[in-house]
């Protein structure tokens, strides 16, 4: 079969067309994989019946309760054996009404755990069971049995699969060594934006106010409060430094910080702004506290946004300390983080070094076209493999 003529299933529980899900990354995915492959089957969002989606939300309440009752914790709703049957039951009833040579499932555990298909599958996702859990403050703290049960739908979903895609090492090795996964592999994955920017529109000049841009739903977990501390740190110092935080409003205000609470990419509007946003801003900086991957520092190294941020989760996969930004301990301060910002500022030169690695980055690696031509030759040996 000539490679250009396999068709590819891909299955996601939510829409992939969609830019709101998993911010743009489903569709990126996909819309990437169609201009490899050019024949692709999008077998999401999951849509279940009227009669079976009361069910299992019935079956879940269930479940949540008993785990109240008997083990004084939550019950994973999300990942668990009731919701990836019916799940499970919906995708083997769609892959039945189509034709696929191979299936990818990013981020969809839950999907293919109790699959019944014999169709060789991919399966990528920037972490594990095991890395999210209590990592993310809405993974847990779960039940001991709710954890049980979560670890086994993602040992389902590692070696049901064919191969296995991750974006980080931290990840990949959490599933060679907490998983058994067989055939991992290591892509990372691109920047959310429709076209690169014209490097005419990314020169900077330093010799006045430096715009630092915050990008983060997660107030908290993004880090938000040391931003600020450092924003503030960097204004009494005498620096003219500007703050801008896009999707989320901070629990309080600044007079250096401007607040653009959400900005929807399915609206050009919107979608416009958020570029002029990369295209204003000298540097990006968001010293999150927990992370699996950070597309949004692959943006910013679209742009030739130097990258200041925290050593946690996946984010050395993207930032290199002191090549395409600094990536400090989980416990630095904010002052540590001024003592970066004010070095950037000070060395102009050294500003415009990391601005242009940071371009180079995006450029070599941190984009969709690369992470297609890399999952392409993994989706073909995912069906050579299984022959």
């Amino acid at each position: 079969m000539n490679d250009k003529n396999m068709i590819v299933g891909i299955i996601t529980a939510k829409d992939p067309w969609d830019k709101r899900s998993w911010s743009g990354t489903y569709f990126r995915m996909s819309q990437q994989i169609k201009k490899e492959f050019g024949n692709v089957v999008l077998l999401g969002p999951v849509k279940l019946s009227r009669f079976n989606y009361v069910k299992m939300q019935l079956e879940l309440l269930v479940s949540s309760i008993a785990h109240i009752i008997f083990y004084q914790k939550k019950f994973n709703r999300l990942h668990n054996h009731i919701r990836s049957r019916y799940h499970g039951h919906f995708f083997d009833h769609k892959i039945k009404t189509t034709n696929v040579d191979v299936l990818f499932a990013p981020t969809a555990s839950v999907e293919i755990a109790h699959l019944k298909t014999d169709i060789p599958i991919c399966y990528f996702s920037d972490t594990t069971f095991k890395l999210i859990y209590n990592y993310y403050d809405s993974f847990g703290p779960f039940s001991s049995k709710s954890v049980k049960i979560s670890n086994e739908i993602e040992f389902l979903a590692i070696n049901k699969s064919i191969t296995q895609v991750y974006p980080s090492s931290w990840a990949l090795n959490s599933a060679k060594e907490d998983y058994n996964a067989k055939n991992p592999f290591l892509v990372k994955m691109g920047a959310n934006i429709d076209e690169n920017p014209n490097k005419k529109d990314l020169i900077k000049q330093y010799d006045s106010e430096i715009n630092i841009l915050f990008v983060g739903v997660d107030w908290k977990r993004k880090g938000g409060d040391i931003a600020l501390e450092t924003i503030d740190y960097l204004d009494k110092k005498g620096y003219k430094v500007h703050l801008t935080v896009c999707g989320c409003i901070p629990p309080q205000t600044h007079p250096r910080m401007t607040v653009i609470p959400f900005l929807d990419k399915n609206k050009q509007e919107d979608m416009l702004k958020f570029k002029s946003l990369f295209y204003e801003a000298h540097l990006f900086f968001m010293p999150t506290r927990a992370e699996c991957f950070g597309i949004v520092f692959c943006e910013a190294n679209a742009y030739g946004l130097p990258v200041i941020t925290t050593d946690t989760g996946g984010t050395s996969s993207v930032v290199e300390d002191g090549v395409n930004g600094f990536i400090l301990p989980e416990s630095a301060t904010s002052k540590a983080y001024a003592d970066l910002i004010m070095k950037l500022i000070d060395d102009k030169e050294l500003f415009r070094k990391m601005s242009n690695m940071a371009l180079q980055k995006y450029e070599e690696g941190l984009n969709w076209t690369h992470w297609g031509k890399e999952m392409k030759k993994i989706l073909v040996l995912t069906k050579k493999l299984a022959q």
